[in-house]
């Protein structure tokens, strides 16, 4: 079973660019709820205001609040701390999380959970005991991780402990083979291995104060969550990239 450490990754509530604004969560939600707010008020007729006057000033209060519950074109920075095992020549880095909002990176993973089993895989897995129904963990793997080589040599995927990583259900059927629940598939936490060799890893050393996690997506509202599409870990003075996870 992979084995690692899990790093810190959780923002305070970082600032979010979007239509125009970089604002927390926060502002978001106070935006949203304030055009709610607008669209239930039914205001008093003015006494020298026609019913024309008034039917349009009406409808201008009932405009939608849908760019409001759901911003596209969203993107959040997320300072990097680097973690590095030089006996193993490779970094640690969890995809952040942040208070107050879920980040879902749902798009930049694999399900790849099989459908059946002949047995659990307790070497490999954390599973727990069946009561019917068996919980199993696995590292998540990402879709498509590139790495930039002047840094990176590749990528892998880790999962830091038991109770984290990608997580399904297996119920047993007929003959003892485990059948998958193909309606669940959580994601607690995206952790990857990032190989560099000592020098390249002194030179990563050196970015780290300019090393963020570039998450671009779709904020959802009044879910509370950012649904990412891409994440980079960029370095924001001089715009290289360093590892770039795509769906």
């Amino acid at each position: 079973m992979m084995t690692c450490l899990a790093i810190n990754a959780c923002a305070e509530e970082p600032n979010i660019t979007a239509s125009g604004k970089s604002q927390t969560f926060t502002g978001f939600w106070e935006d949203y709820e304030r055009c709610k707010a607008r669209q239930e008020f039914t205001p008093v007729r003015g006494e020298y205001e026609t019913q024309e006057e008034y039917r349009r000033r009406v409808e201008q209060l009932r405009v939608g609040c849908d760019t409001l519950r759901r911003v596209e074109s969203a993107r959040m920075d997320v300072p990097v701390l680097l973690k590095y095992d030089a006996d193993a020549g490779r970094f640690l880095f969890e995809l952040p999380t942040t208070k107050g909002m879920r980040i879902r990176y749902d798009a930049l993973v694999w399900d790849d959970f099989p459908a059946m089993l002949d047995k659990l895989p307790r070497d490999r897995w954390h599973i727990d005991d069946p009561t019917p129904k068996a919980s199993a963990y696995k590292e998540c793997t990402p879709r498509d991780a590139r790495a930039n080589k002047r840094f990176i040599s590749k990528i892998e995927p880790c999962r830091t402990d038991s109770w984290r990583g990608c997580m399904t259900y297996y119920m047993q059927g007929e003959e003892d083979a485990w059948h998958r629940d193909k309606d669940t598939f959580f994601i607690s936490d995206v952790t990857f291995y990032a190989y560099a060799a000592i020098e390249q890893a002194r030179r990563v050393r050196d970015m780290e104060k300019e090393l963020i996690y570039r998450i671009e997506g779709v904020l959802v509202v009044p879910e509370q969550s950012f649904q990412a599409q891409r994440v980079e870990i960029v370095n924001r003075k001089t715009g290289e990239k360093l590892v770039d996870l795509n769906p």
